[in-house]
């Protein structure tokens, strides 16, 4: 991959290269993952006897309850930064305008659930971790049984939690690309791989511009589309525009696909700056620089 590419191309939307949210995950849950069951594990070892005895390992019950503390303590540190690059990559987020997740949910709606439980299980994590420290160190100082059956219960529903929020999660990555940086590249790939033959027939056009010329029902074309200030062709954000587009003209005329990226010109002498598509003014600009910049993400959009 190249990663210098990738920067320049802003490609996740982020100021960094890879998102920090999806890699910070694996610790998040890695560490409750064992936290518990080694708990779990404790409370039914009841004598110090030799593990893998062919290494002569010895394990004792307090071993398994000191896995399980500092796990549940490391979990609860490394899922404030977890949440904390979450939210922050959230806001930073282009999800598309359309579409369902396998669970039926709009993007934005999945990723403002999958956020909004991120800080519910935060929360849950300090809980727990407060509740195994009051276990170890006061309540049951001295006695055999470190942990209550009770807070074991309690870390294996939010074990079940978990599932799910990562279950959104994946989603929000593989089925809108969102902050996956393999998704994206996929997609953008898709963009300019040459039509395929659909069951036998003969594939008429060869770029996405041939076919936006000559459409045929061998490539379905994108559409553009909107979110907020945002246009976006097909799940590809393209530009952000100011408040006084008019949104219903401009996307009419984009989704006529009568012409191709070369209709589009700059007219440098209008005052304001004026975007044409073939003889007719399509967008105007607040000033010139900002008209070069539409006009060059209008044509690469579908380069």
């Amino acid at each position: 991959m190249n990663y210098l590419a990738a920067l320049d191309s802003a490609i996740n939307h982020l100021p960094y290269i890879e998102p920090i949210h999806p890699n910070l995950v694996h610790f998040t849950i890695g560490l409750f993952y064992i936290a518990i069951p080694f708990d779990i594990l404790g409370m039914f070892y009841r004598e110090e006897k030799p593990i893998m005895g062919w290494f002569k390992i010895g394990m004792s019950r307090a071993d398994f309850f000191d896995i399980g503390w500092w796990n549940m303590l490391a979990a609860a540190v490394i899922t404030f930064f977890t949440v904390a690059a979450g939210i922050f990559e959230m806001i930073l987020a282009s999800p598309p305008p359309a579409g369902t997740s396998a669970w039926g949910l709009p993007p934005l709606t999945q990723m403002i659930v999958h956020g909004l439980s991120g800080i519910l299980i935060l929360l849950i994590y300090l809980l727990l971790a407060i509740w195994r420290g009051m276990q170890r160190y006061v309540w049951r100082k001295n006695q055999p049984q470190q942990v209550q059956w009770l807070y074991l219960l309690a870390g294996v529903a939010t074990m079940g939690l978990i599932l799910a929020q990562g279950e959104l999660g994946a989603q929000l990555g593989a089925d809108f690309g969102l902050h996956n940086t393999a998704a994206k590249l996929l997609q953008e790939a898709a963009a300019n791989t040459p039509v395929a033959v659909i069951k036998g027939a003969e594939a008429k056009h060869s770029t996405v511009v041939e076919a936006m010329v000559y459409p045929s029902a061998n490539l379905p074309i994108p559409k553009f589309n909107r979110q907020g200030q945002t246009l976006y062709y097909g799940t590809q954000s393209v530009v952000k525009l100011n408040d006084s587009i008019n949104w219903e003209t401009l996307l009419a005329r984009l989704n006529e696909r009568t012409w191709n990226s070369n209709q589009f010109q700059l007219n440098q002498s209008s005052e304001p700056p004026t975007i044409s598509l073939g003889n007719q003014p399509l967008l105007q600009a607040p000033d010139l620089a900002v008209a070069q910049i539409w006009l060059y993400k209008l044509q690469g959009a579908l380069l």
